[in-house]
């Protein structure tokens, strides 16, 4: 860490599925943070997922069966999330796991489905490092060992052009985990009252924890931050594509409740996530999703 820019604790998830950091106090600084790197696995190939970021919201070709582009005037209408055009320079695709065969090409669900496994591992990984117990996490998560929790993936084009507006604004996510990839830097975080680029790691996604860890541990011994979050503005760069990211995103249900243990390890219901999220979409300038 240095005065200006901050690097973030590392990690790696081993061939039994086990979240590994280097030290105790890199997995704990991870929980103080709600950041930190994970390493990429061995043979996922995420070229894919990147050429689509610069793809999805071009105009359709008309071809049969083309899914690389078109996808900003789509509809997705099996999806409760589809496209957004948000007040920030970004425009994203947001489709839910069980979607992502119906309406990606085959090689972008290839690489969303390694991640949603990657992603799945470093979450009970966290459970492990914050003492959630085992055999809570299937209510609090919805089943997200089962794919019946909320799993989604976000796929960002930063739109260089608009000017005078953030890159994302700064934001906490609000489910649990997001895993992010992403092909320039740009990402901040809020840490002790300033805000400080993040020192790029090669070979790493990114993981934010988000709003449903927060709530969940905030009584608990070691409590877990929500990451606070941004992309500031970016500005045109001649010959470069805009930048790029997506993600996997794991989350409770709307229909479900947030969940909070007390002061005694007690597990009760907090709120219901869907009117926790639409409380929170209004504080930051944005409509919810209306198919919600």
């Amino acid at each position: 860490m240095t005065t200006d820019t901050l690097t973030l604790p590392a990690a790696e998830v081993d061939e039994a599925g086990t979240l590994r950091f280097a030290s105790q106090a890199d997995a704990e600084q991870s929980l103080t943070l709600g950041a930190f790197n994970v390493a990429v696995p061995d043979g996922l190939d995420v070229s894919a997922g990147l050429a689509f970021c610069r793809s999805f919201y071009e105009p359709a070709t008309g071809h049969p069966g083309e899914r690389h582009r078109g996808h900003r005037e789509h509809g997705h209408a099996a999806s409760k999330l589809g496209y957004e055009d948000r007040p920030d320079q970004v425009e994203q695709l947001q489709l839910e796991s069980f979607l992502w065969q119906e309406y990606l090409p085959d090689d972008v669900t290839a690489v969303l489905r390694w991640m949603r496994q990657l992603t799945l591992d470093v979450l009970y990984g966290v459970f492990d490092t914050a003492g959630v117990p085992e055999g809570d996490r299937d209510l609090i998560t919805g089943g997200a060992r089962q794919d019946t929790g909320l799993c989604y993936t976000t796929v960002n084009h930063y739109r260089a052009g608009l000017s005078d507006r953030a890159g994302i604004v700064e934001h906490s996510d609000s489910g649990f985990i997001t895993t992010i990839c992403t092909d320039k830097p740009g990402y901040e975080i809020l840490h002790e009252g300033r805000w400080l680029p993040v020192r790029e790691r090669p070979g790493h996604f990114t993981v934010n924890l988000g709003d449903a860890f927060r709530v969940l541990t905030r009584k608990l011994p070691r409590p877990v931050t929500a990451v606070y979050h941004r992309v500031p503005e970016l500005r045109p760069d001649a010959g470069t594509p805009d930048r790029s990211s997506f993600t996997v995103y794991m989350g409770p249900r709307y229909d479900m409740s947030l969940y909070q243990y007390d002061t005694g390890g007690r597990l009760r219901e907090y709120q219901s996530f869907r009117d926790f999220s639409v409380e929170k979409a209004g504080k930051l300038g944005y409509a919810f999703h209306s198919r919600v």
